[in-house]
């Protein structure tokens, strides 16, 4: 009898394990003004009572109440990196953190319940294969150029684009031959860190289309381009991307020729 309640003992136990190790819990933080308390009021910003800006050497930190939340931003003046972090207003607890890059989410945005359990997690770097790290390098190797160091002045965007069907990076650096008036841009694959196109334009310019839609506009020349009627060949029209094709294919079998394989060629001459 005793070895039977023993034995369900155990398995009670490795159950409520099991169920324990399920729920990630993280130690859960507490919003608390006084941790301020030797911050000094961001002049360069209007404070309220229900917004206030602070700053400490480098660090700047905002904070907005509300009737349900209360919202802090702690961001930087020399790098692009920014904490988010909302309390619940009744019991001062996390309700959500995450972390920014030049306005754009990036690592791991969790949600809290109110005993410190993620209740929603999102990893939003998983679409980006070219990391983030590895564009800085890229930028820093080929430009010189440090993305983290806001003093450089650039811009970065990073989306899903749905026009593109692909994930991608944009990058505005101040341009090197004329920094007071023109941005070099650079539009990267966000899966394979290729760069798709590269342009500069002028900082006043509002006129001309984006850098982007210059980009969308060329894709769509080239298609119609590549679909247009191109040339003849012994009654047949071509388009240039059929021909093109057509071109590869010979080159193909011509390769394969001189190898003793097919005389693709050589027939097309005998029709």
């Amino acid at each position: 009898m005793n070895k039977s309640i023993n034995k369900l003992i155990a398995i009670w136990c490795c159950f409520s394990l099991l169920q324990c190790t399920g729920q990630v819990k993280h130690k859960m933080e507490y919003f608390n003004i006084e941790l301020y308390k030797d911050w000094e009021i961001d002049k360069d910003h209007s404070s309220s009572e229900n917004r206030k800006f602070l700053k400490k050497e480098n660090e700047r930190i905002e904070i907005r109440f509300s009737s349900n939340k209360i919202h802090v931003e702690k961001s930087s003046v020399i790098n692009p990196y920014l904490k988010v972090q909302v309390f619940r207003s009744s019991t001062k607890c996390l309700y959500a953190e995450g972390t920014e890059f030049y306005q754009f989410s990036i690592g791991i945005s969790k949600s809290y319940d109110e005993v410190g359990k993620v209740t929603k997690e999102r990893d939003n770097d998983k679409p980006y294969i070219f990391t983030l790290q590895q564009l800085i390098e890229k930028i820093k190797k080929e430009h010189d150029v440090d993305l983290e160091d806001l003093t450089q002045k650039s811009i970065v965007h990073r989306r899903e684009d749905t026009a593109l069907q692909k994930p991608i990076y944009e990058v505005h650096l101040v341009s090197k031959k004329s920094p007071d008036y023109q941005t070099d841009y650079f539009l990267i694959d966000g899966i394979t860190g290729e760069v798709l196109f590269e342009t500069t334009y002028f900082n006043r310019d509002e006129k001309s289309p984006t850098p982007y839609y210059q980009y969308l506009r060329l894709l769509k020349n080239k298609e119609q381009e590549d679909n247009a009627f191109y040339k003849n060949y012994k009654g047949k029209d071509y388009t240039k991307k059929e021909w093109e094709a057509f071109e590869e294919e010979w080159f193909r079998d011509y390769e394969e020729r001189k190898k003793g394989g097919n005389f693709f060629w050589d027939n097309i001459f005998k029709k």
